[in-house]
């Protein structure tokens, strides 16, 4: 819904818009009224003081009324600045603080949206949404009842000029609708190369340090000032744009006033209309413009703000979706029951990111407990999705996951993650030290409790050897650490949560042999001791050979492979 007053996105960030759109529009009338009573009061009052004098002119219209009317007219600009600005201060909070949340949320489990995007909307995109809400949206509801409240006045006072505005009045909102097919397109090509300046500058400062070690920083800085050139480009073409926009529709009301106030004086002079009516028909007749030429100052301003409506949109959609308790309906919210104990059945699962295509369709299978699974398959079959939709970072397409018989979006979202340790292929650290990214797993662990996940996940011997052990501080993303090094250290944070359910997104791809042993010999222990379940997508066929079952994805499909052995040990 982008063709409505209100953009869908901006009554979802901030549900009180409604709200805020009723009253400018009440405002909106109050102004239409105050604006032809003080046109007609001063009119009169002018023409009192030309046919005699000051003492006429106060006797013909009281100065109370006079004075009350231009008082409310003040106090009525003042509050459409500042009712507007709260409104669309909050809308700013409002937004910042869901796309934070989001973006945090999708870092933590490694997916989720483009950083450059998420800076982007944050700080450009959110001051733009400014001047959308407290500007267009604001003054809509003024082009939509001044000028008929005016037009109608003047066809009160003198028809051949209420017909000349009700003329040329429509051509201003012809002119900006024709000039808004150009601006969408302008304006999303703008953000185009907004974005992939931001990510271009993002991946510089990020792999600074690889880029000086092999010399390639001088093509980096090289990629980032033709962005920046192409940007400023963008920008000035549309700044352009709005210069002429503004100055054409300035010169049509100009000329439409002066079609009016020119017949208007030589009628005056012939005395062919009375100076009462004459001097408020030229009061009037800009007014009938004025909210009109306010929206189309504001026309640009409004067209950005739906661009970043637009882009937090896509970066809502890109985050992952928590499992969340559904509404009240014919399944009760009941407590999950553990999967370490259950068995998760997939009951016809399609799975697939939200606008897209669905990767795997129909999939039913079971994940018996306190067994090891491998999901194998060629990349872009789809194994990475079906993990994330298991860890509650995407939501299904189709079908339904059950734990038992409990179906899982009817179950508490916390509790759900509470029973889960996820270790993605692309793991993130943070700016803390390497025990508080392990700690992450579990808050309350001690110091010997994160040296035995280290232990476990085959960090130790790395971890030893850093200048500091596990106190070492890392900066953000762990970039002084290389990738197998991260993964142990997720994997570790995954193994010190105990969780019932283990998913692993290819935890062993960055590993040598040695060490890819000792990972399994670890999640082997910790099945045996906690009977936890284990999903792990793979490639490797030492992993595979371990697995108790086997699942292929190809051609949007999972087959099973059961790979149990007579005399093997369940995990």
């Amino acid at each position: 819904m982008k063709h409505g007053p209100l953009d869908a996105e901006l009554v979802r960030i901030h549900p009180r818009v409604k709200v805020f759109l009723l009253v400018c529009t009440a405002g909106a009338a109050l102004g239409g009224a105050l604006v032809v009573a003080q046109a007609l009061l001063l009119a009169r009052v002018l023409a009192a003081l030309f046919h005699g004098g000051s003492r006429e002119a106060f006797a013909a219209v009281p100065v109370p009324l006079v004075a009350g009317v231009v008082a409310a007219r003040c106090g009525l600009v003042w509050w459409e600045r500042w009712y507007p600005a709260r409104e669309a201060t909050r809308v700013q909070q409002a937004l910042r603080a869901e796309l934070v949340e989001a973006a945090g949320r999708g870092r933590i489990r490694g997916a989720g949206p483009a950083p450059a995007a998420v800076v982007a909307v944050l700080t450009r995109g959110a001051d733009a949404l400014d001047g959308y809400v407290s500007g267009a949206v604001a003054v809509l509801p003024q082009a939509v009842v001044v000028p008929p409240t005016v037009v109608c006045t003047l066809l009160l006072l003198d028809v051949p000029s209420g017909l000349t505005v009700l003329v040329t009045l429509p051509f201003v909102p012809l002119v900006l609708a024709v000039v808004g097919l150009h601006t969408k397109a302008r304006t999303e090509r703008h953000w185009r190369v907004l974005l992939r300046l931001g990510e271009r500058f993002r991946q510089a400062v990020g792999g600074l340090t690889t880029l000086r070690v092999f010399g390639r920083q001088d093509d980096a800085a090289r990629r980032i000032r033709a962005a920046a050139a192409e940007h400023r480009v963008v920008t000035m073409a549309a700044l352009r744009q709005a210069f002429l926009s503004s100055f054409v529709l300035e010169t049509m009301t100009t000329l439409a006033v002066a079609l009016i106030a020119v017949p208007v004086g030589f009628r005056l002079l012939a005395g062919d209309m009375p100076l009462t009516a004459g001097l408020a028909v030229l009061l009037l007749t800009p007014e009938a413009y004025r909210p009109l030429r306010s929206l189309a100052l504001r026309f640009h301003a409004s067209q950005e703000g739906r661009a970043v409506l637009e882009q937090a949109r896509r970066i809502r959609a890109a985050a992952p979706v928590p499992v969340r308790p559904a509404a009240p309906g014919p399944h009760p919210v009941v407590e999950v029951p553990s999967p370490a104990l259950t068995p998760l059945v997939l009951d016809r699962l399609t799975v697939g990111f939200p606008g897209g295509p669905p990767v795997l369709r129909e999939v039913s299978l079971t994940l018996e407990p306190g067994r090891c699974h491998a999901l194998t398959g060629p990349s872009g079959a789809g194994k990475s999705t079906l993990l994330r939709t298991l860890a509650g970072q995407l939501a299904p397409l189709g079908g339904e996951i059950r734990i038992g018989s409990h179906p899982l979006p009817y179950v508490p979202g916390a509790a759900w993650g509470d029973v889960l340790g996820v270790v993605p292929q692309r793991p993130h650290l943070f700016a803390m030290s390497l025990a508080d990214n392990v700690r992450l797993g579990r808050p309350g662990a001690g110091p010997d409790e994160v040296w035995q996940a280290l232990a476990a996940a085959g960090a130790a011997d790395f971890v030893a050897a850093l200048p500091d052990g596990p106190a070492t501080l890392l900066g953000d993303g762990g970039a002084q650490l290389s990738a197998g090094e991260r993964q142990r250290i997720a994997l570790a944070r995954a193994l010190l949560r105990r969780p019932a359910l283990l998913l692993l997104d290819e935890p062993t791809a960055r590993l040598d042999g040695q060490t890819e042993q000792r990972v399994l010999d670890a999640l082997r222990a910790l099945a045996g001791t906690e009977r936890t379940t284990v999903l792990v997508v793979t490639h490797r066929p030492r992993v595979m050979e371990h697995a108790d079952t086997v699942f292929h994805a190809a051609h949007g499909s999972v087959d099973i492979r059961p790979r149990l052995r007579e005399g093997q040990p369940a995990w």
